[in-house]
């Protein structure tokens, strides 16, 4: 058998000329991943990492030259438990997950990426920060140590809903506790006037998604944070360029909850294979007390359930009050991996040392 091609694309306008390619293989092989099609890559990079280049790597097959494996990463400053570092991320970092694209007939993908990115590439940590594959795992564990690349990894949990035939039997499943607290924010929300949602579709009526969701996010704990879609970034938002890039919704939606007429509570979903992702979501601070949040995800899933629209809701991830809603959790993996020049090694050295471990707690008692 032929040897596959690599190829590795650096700038913007590289990967805007395999646009066509790209989405036939993602769309063959990785119909539910939405988060790898052309346009959502290609949003986020236009917002978050404008002008700047990527390590997009390409395997290819030698016939015909289509692709078979894909892995867009891209390098960026940031602070690894309080060291500056160069940090190696997937492009689109916290939206969806990070394995690699491995179609049928890739071959050693993984081992030819983190070679070519040992030898020629600077960075000093690759930080995968949701690996959901377990057979990926075990295939970039096995290149790290054929490279002498070394790992830290650890486990965490995605929340998910199996939805059942009906909201009525979803809501028997959940606690008692968990009905009379919805029952009781319902109650409190009413009091503040007329209470609706409008379901928005986010490509074809961007200044509208954007308007509500600045509104709505500027008070949030992501927007303080500096973690909101909506914060300022030097370019357009995230939805703006999404809408530019993306040719038509293809299951995306941008669902509002709004109380006379005011916009409370709004989730970005994304609907791929009868799963409905949980993309980007953020509440009012003002209706923080009401929980808004809470109100407008169980408005939604009611709805998934009664139209029969989806099997699932992924939240793709853990975190505030999911999983009071989940029905279930999958394992996903955290991967650090360190490169192999001196001051990764120095990192690595310090963060596993006692040192480091009475400064932290330190700094959390301070």
């Amino acid at each position: 058998m032929d040897k596959l091609s690599m190829q590795c694309l650096e700038s913007f306008d590289q990967f805007q000329s395999v646009q066509g390619e790209w989405n036939a293989f993602t769309g063959r092989h990785f119909p539910g991943n939405y988060h790898r099609t052309h346009a959502w890559l290609s949003a986020w990079w236009s917002t978050y990492h404008c002008g700047k280049p990527a390590l997009v790597y390409i395997q290819r097959r030698p016939d015909d030259g289509s692709i078979v494996a894909a892995a867009p990463l891209f390098v960026r400053k940031e602070n690894f438990s309080g060291f500056p570092i160069l940090s190696l991320q997937s492009l689109g970092v916290g939206i969806g997950t990070d394995d690699f694209l491995e179609g049928p007939g890739a071959d050693g993908f993984a081992c030819a990426v983190f070679r070519d990115l040992a030898q020629h590439r600077r960075w000093h940590v690759a930080r995968l920060r949701r690996l959901a594959s377990a057979s990926f795992c075990a295939e970039l564990r096995q290149a790290c140590a054929s490279l002498g690349l070394p790992v830290e990894d650890l486990e965490t949990e995605d929340y998910y809903i199996d939805f059942p035939a009906s909201y009525a039997e979803y809501l028997q499943s959940r606690t008692r506790k968990f009905r009379r607290n919805l029952n009781q924010a319902a109650n409190r929300l009413d009091k503040e006037g007329a209470v609706t949602v409008e379901i928005l579709d986010p490509i074809a009526d961007p200044e509208r998604v954007a308007s509500i969701g600045r509104e709505v996010s500027s008070t949030s704990w992501q927007f303080l944070a500096g973690k909101s879609h909506f914060n300022d970034t030097g370019s357009d938002s995230f939805y703006v360029n999404l809408a530019r890039t993306a040719q038509s919704a293809g299951g995306e939606e941008f669902t509002a909850l709004m109380v006379e007429g005011r916009p409370v509570a709004y989730l970005l979903g994304c609907l791929r294979e009868r799963t409905y992702y949980a993309v980007d979501t953020a509440y009012h601070a003002d209706f923080r007390t009401v929980s808004a949040g809470r109100l407008l995800f169980s408005r939604i899933i009611e709805r998934l359930i009664t139209e029969g629209l989806a099997d699932n809701l992924d939240f793709e991830g853990d975190g505030e009050y999911k999983d009071d809603y989940a029905t279930d959790a999958r394992k996903v993996t955290f991967f650090a991996i360190y490169n192999r020049s001196l001051y990764p090694r120095l990192v690595r050295s310090l963060r596993s040392s006692r040192v480091h471990a009475a400064l932290g707690k330190f700094l959390k008692r301070s």
